[in-house]
């Protein structure tokens, strides 16, 4: 090596340390990807002589008018016997005719009227505390958000794994983009990748997955154990963490798939991804010191997993980062100012990165449009590098953000 290069020894070894950190950032994805590929092992397809639980299907609703009829059908198509479970609707501080649309498709509406007080997250503790009081109460809660579609086996593939012991149970989030074309197929395969891929080799390790908010079930005895107190905009998230502390380890069901709106582009897609993107982030900020508190002071090994699945990036930020870090440990071995072994990690991370993506559509048995697709993701990265400021923005504000809806666009 040129003498020129040693008082550079110190920016190789920063080179290398954040290589690393891409690296087996990119290697821990990869390897969920691979375990995805194995067949389940979910146990009996249903429990003999038992009852099937009682169900209630809350489904938060703000100005929902548009689509709370399609959802409330699609749970009414459900194959769970009809009288084992029922539709809540919770009119949350509606201003159209939300209640009164779901009260006509053959939905129960409870209406709140706490304008000071919005969100999800207060929305369904506030309908849980009711439900629970009642003599009746059901023996889980499910949650579909009002713009989704359930599929016809929802409730029952939830059912299921609750009949095996899980009490918190997370289905397959599927992506419904509002346009076609390769941003479609894109956030279609982000979606795919995420949840199915990501979840589905998370339980083939025996690791629980996390909770997105939509198609997730609770039993009743958890939510008396650990109320819900997630009121953060990714309060599923947040709720998520809370019962990893508590140790409870929320369960992935491949086949309970529901089915969510996701904007492809424009102000939608950008506030939706600031939303979740910069909620995480918030929840990395308050949540981290907790479970490094309880692995490094209570010795809770089994947190490590949580700890580390909370600080991995998205996939588009990661890509971005160890494409730019390879680029530039790229040009400066080139010139002779740091050695060859720094640009070691950076090349694993992007075969890694890679990886993941190849093989874990081909473990989701996703469609070739969506491989296709994978040849505009370059410009799909840039964006999203783009769209970071307002994701920072966003991390630092804590109030609830609805997405826009279609119809209210301008």
């Amino acid at each position: 090596m040129p003498a020129l290069a040693w008082p550079l020894l110190p920016v190789a070894g920063g080179l290398t340390a954040a290589g690393l950190v891409c690296a087996l950032a990119a290697l821990y994805l990869a390897t969920l990807a691979i375990a995805a590929l194995f067949p389940r092992a979910d146990g009996p397809a249903s429990v003999n002589g038992v009852s099937p639980p009682v169900l209630a299907v809350l489904v938060p609703a703000y100005n929902e008018a548009d689509l709370i009829g399609r959802c409330i059908a699609s749970l009414d198509a459900q194959s769970y016997p009809k009288h084992r479970y029922e539709v809540v609707v919770i009119a949350d501080n509606c201003s159209d005719a939300t209640a009164l649309l779901s009260e006509r498709a053959g939905a129960r509406v409870l209406v709140r009227d706490e304008p000071d007080a919005r969100g999800k997250g207060r929305a369904l503790r506030w309908a849980l505390d009711r439900l629970m009081a009642e003599e009746s109460a059901p023996h889980a809660f499910v949650v579909v958000d009002a713009d989704s579609t359930a599929d016809p086996d929802l409730l029952a593939a939830l059912a299921q794994r609750l009949q095996r012991g899980a009490e918190a149970v997370q289905g397959d989030y599927v992506a419904l983009p509002d346009t076609a074309g390769r941003g479609a197929d894109l956030r279609s395969a982000a979606f795919v990748l995420f949840h199915r891929v990501r979840f589905g080799g998370r339980s083939r390790l025996g690791l629980p997955c996390s909770l997105v908010g939509n198609g997730m079930l609770f039993s009743r005895r958890l939510l008396q154990r650990h109320p819900w107190e997630a009121f953060s905009k990714t309060e599923d998230l947040e709720y998520a963490i809370d019962l990893r502390l508590a140790g409870v380890g929320p369960v992935f069901a491949p086949d309970a798939v529901v089915r969510g709106p996701v904007p492809t582009s424009g102000p939608r897609a950008e506030s939706q991804r600031a939303r979740w993107e910069g909620g995480r982030l918030q929840v990395v900020r308050t949540a981290m010191p907790k479970l490094l508190r309880e692995i490094t002071v209570h010795h809770r090994w089994s947190l490590i997993d949580a700890a580390w699945d909370l600080v991995v990036p998205p996939l588009g930020l990661l890509a971005a980062a160890t494409a730019a870090g390879a680029a530039a440990c790229a040009l400066l071995w080139s010139i002779g100012l740091v050695p060859a072994w720094s640009l070691a990690p950076w090349v694993v991370g992007l075969v890694a990165i890679a990886s993941y993506v190849l093989i874990g559509l081909y473990a989701a048995r996703a469609p070739k449009s969506l491989y296709r697709a994978l040849l505009w993701s370059p410009a799909f990265i840039v964006r999203k590098v783009l769209g970071t400021v307002a994701v920072l923005r966003s991390a630092r504000n804590d109030s609830w953000i609805r997405t826009e809806r279609p119809n209210e666009s301008a």
